[in-house]
């Protein structure tokens, strides 16, 4: 009986040029292995045979390996294993390059979340050239795990593209194009996961960080305890919260809210909530016959959605943008009514600034649902704490999911994370350069290029961006570049003030593969953006030099604001008594500004784009990469 990991499968993608492929798993010891790869298109009558090889198990544990020769990129092969029991064939098995992509939620994030920007491109899909493997998720704080069980590979075609990790996908895509090969991705991405998540547990020991959470998980009893008793309640609240509105409301208080807008400061302000709304809409001709979508804005935190007393779409929690089909003939022309049955887990419940809250009809035409909403108060209900996920522990889903890749050849890594260690940023860089460090000893390299992508801007709904720490962490984020063959991938001015996961990652894709041209594939000299190079002094105050010629504008595929500046430099601001304050500013030459700035006041320091999210910044490269942020002392 043979047994391999998962990430043999049909569909795989091997690492081109290397001698160093294996195929490995466990068989009977004393059984002789046998491993052959032929071509699937030769055209011949018997396949022809590319590569054969075989030995006799010696180990009391049945582990095998075997090598493989090197191979060009491309090509349709099947691969067999077998033994004088068992024999196990993969089918279009092809060469190419390989990386693992890992990280957050932003990393995770699938196609199916961008669909309202990249719909037509992505269902009309068909490419057998990028190719991708899920790493199902898992934690284990005892030990290292070797196989990966479940998961297989998949080409990007519908239905299947629609889980993809979006960066992953626009990031292997562009590189496949301009190199000409195929690209395999393996995504190990985890939403909400801390950057302990993803070290090891010698290296988190030597950081002294994390050890008593990690031994604490050792306790497999408490572990699943926690987890049953936790679902258990959660499940229970939201069950009280769901009777609720099945009762009587006539007489329970209630009010109107004007949407969007946050709980804040209004009677339903500071308090978990099961609370109903209600609006009424008028449809003119035209609308019974034509398919059409709601659009709900985001909603915080649950919601089951209704129009004309159909049930059409839910949400369980913060996090996703509400866009609900509504199927034909339930829209009436008239009066129509959309109800809303909102749960508020943590007292800061609400509808999201600056989404769109309509209904749309599929040729394009659209009715606002913003303003007035009736609303009643079905239940106050008690305050629930967060439930508690253990793969967001210390070495957990690196023992699971990063090290069983480790006999994988690649040629690189892709790594999005951090929107979870802003307020805790002063650890980040030790934390972060620890995990670069891990994985590329596992990979037995310690030049393997390890590519990032900075946090994107992000201000929880407050257009007017404050400012915070989010310009703290990514600076540690920047500092990783000290480490060898390592590249950031800004993404500040990619991210949305109302979204913690902006659409926009077909260009976060293109600047990773700039990166990759130049880490991996060492044709050209990559840097993120334009860079501060010099400060200096002026009367009324100070020139700043960049590292090449600026231009004004924006990233590509961003959405800009139809009010935005593109005549005058944004983006300035210095600092007076801890206050920041925007400054005006203006070219001296093509890669020098100046900023002016009051002599009756005492400045502390100049920046630029320093703030949680600086979605008006607009100096770029020609290139259209973003100014680097930096806060210098003046």
């Amino acid at each position: 009986m043979i047994r391999l990991s998962n990430v043999f499968s049909d569909w795989m993608i091997l690492q081109r040029d290397t001698s160093e492929n294996m195929v490995w798993g466990y068989a009977e010891p004393e059984s002789y292995v046998s491993v052959t790869l032929a071509k699937a298109d030769s055209g011949k009558e018997e396949p022809e045979i590319v590569f054969e090889g075989g030995l006799t198990i010696r180990s009391a544990d049945g582990y095998f390996e075997i090598m493989l020769r090197s191979l060009p990129a491309g090509g349709d092969y099947t691969l067999t294993v077998s033994d004088s029991e068992d024999v196990k064939e993969y089918k279009h098995i092809t060469f190419g390059d390989v990386f693992v992509c890992g990280g957050q939620s932003n990393m995770e994030l699938p196609l199916n979340r961008t669909l309202e920007r990249y719909e037509e491109e992505t269902v009309s899909t068909d490419n057998k050239n990028i190719r991708f493997f899920r790493v199902p998720e898992k934690f284990n704080f005892h030990h290292t795990e070797e196989m990966i069980e479940n998961g297989c590979w998949e080409y990007a075609k519908m239905p299947e593209i629609l889980d993809f990790g979006a960066v992953a996908y626009f990031t292997a895509d562009e590189i496949s194009k301009r190199e000409g090969v195929p690209i395999g991705i393996y995504n190990t991405a985890i939403g909400g996961t801390p950057i302990k998540s993803w070290a090891g547990e010698k290296t988190m020991r030597e950081l002294g960080l994390h050890e008593t959470e990690y031994e604490e998980c050792k306790n497999d009893a408490w572990v699943k305890e926690t987890i049953e008793s936790e679902a258990k309640a959660d499940m229970a609240w939201r069950e009280d919260a769901d009777k609720s509105f099945d009762a009587d409301l006539s007489k329970n208080p209630g009010g109107i809210f004007s949407v969007p807008g946050f709980f804040e400061g209004t009677p339903l302000g500071g308090k978990c909530l099961a609370v109903h709304f209600k609006k009424e809409f008028t449809l003119s001709e035209g609308w019974t016959d034509k398919d059409a979508k709601l659009y709900l804005g985001a909603i915080i935190d649950s919601d089951k959605v209704y129009i004309n007393g159909q049930f059409v779409g839910e949400t369980g929690y913060l996090y996703p943008p509400r866009i609900y089909k509504v199927p034909k003939g339930l829209l009436k022309t008239g009066l129509n009514t959309v109800e809303i049955k909102l749960l508020v887990f943590r007292c800061e419940g609400g509808f999201m600034p600056g989404k769109d809250y309509m209904i749309k009809r599929s040729d394009g035409e659209t009715v606002s649902l913003e303003g007035n909403w009736e609303y009643t108060v079905a239940k106050e209900m008690p305050f629930i704490e967060n439930l508690t996920f253990f793969s967001y522990k210390a070495t957990g889903v690196y023992n699971c999911m990063i090290y069983p890749l480790r006999r994988q050849q690649c040629r690189g890594f892709f790594f999005y994370q951090g929107e979870s260690n802003v307020d805790n940023y002063a650890t980040y860089k030790d934390e972060f350069e620890a995990v670069i460090k891990d994985w590329r000893h596992l990979w037995r390299d310690d030049s393997l290029p390890f590519m990032f992508v900075q946090i994107a801007g992000f201000s929880d709904g407050n257009r007017k961006a404050y400012f915070g720490r989010r310009p703290l962490f990514t600076e540690e984020q920047r500092k990783c570049t000290e480490l060898p063959k390592t590249a950031i991938i800004q993404a500040y001015d990619l991210g949305e003030f109302n979204d913690l996961h902006p659409t926009n990652k077909k260009e976060v894709g293109r600047r990773g593969a700039l990166a990759a041209e130049d880490l991996v594939y060492g044709r050209s000299s990559y840097v993120p953006g334009p860079e501060m190079k010099e400060v200096i002094g002026k009367d009324d105050g100070v020139e700043i030099v960049f590292s090449e010629k600026l231009i004004l504008s924006h990233g590509y595929g961003v959405i800009t604001d139809p009010d935005r500046d593109e005549k005058n430099i944004i983006g300035f601001d210095y600092i007076t008594e801890g206050r920041r304050v925007a400054a005006e500013a203006e070219f001296t030459a093509e890669n020098r500004v100046f900023v002016k700035l009051p002599a009756d006041v005492k400045i502390e320091a100049v920046s630029y784009a320093w703030s949680d999210c600086p979605l008006d910044a607009n100096l770029y490269s020609e290139d259209r990469l973003p100014v680097v942020p930096f806060c210098v002392n003046v």
